[in-house]
């Protein structure tokens, strides 16, 4: 094998690289940053999602603390009224 031989294997399989670079990969590492940075926004939604819950079941325990005593209050206006 000659040096032009080697040097136009080497030159064959370069290209062969680029092409199945921009044809393969190239696509797969743009897709793969685009899943990347929608899983971060979900990621992000759920964290604020979880903070609303928890302010919701706070405020639920509160209101059932209020229902509980006035469930008490009425129940004891109605034991002074028989």
């Amino acid at each position: 094998m000659t040096v032009n031989d080697a040097a136009m294997i080497v030159s064959i399989t370069a290209t062969c690289g680029g092409i199945f670079y921009k044809a393969c990969l190239s696509p797969l590492e743009r897709s793969i940053d685009k899943l990347s940075r929608l899983i971060d926004e979900q990621s992000d939604m759920i964290s604020n999602d979880r903070v609303k819950i928890a302010e919701v079941e706070s405020s639920c325990s509160s209101a059932h603390h209020r229902i509980d005593r006035l469930d008490r209050i009425v129940d004891e206006w109605k034991g002074d009224r028989r």
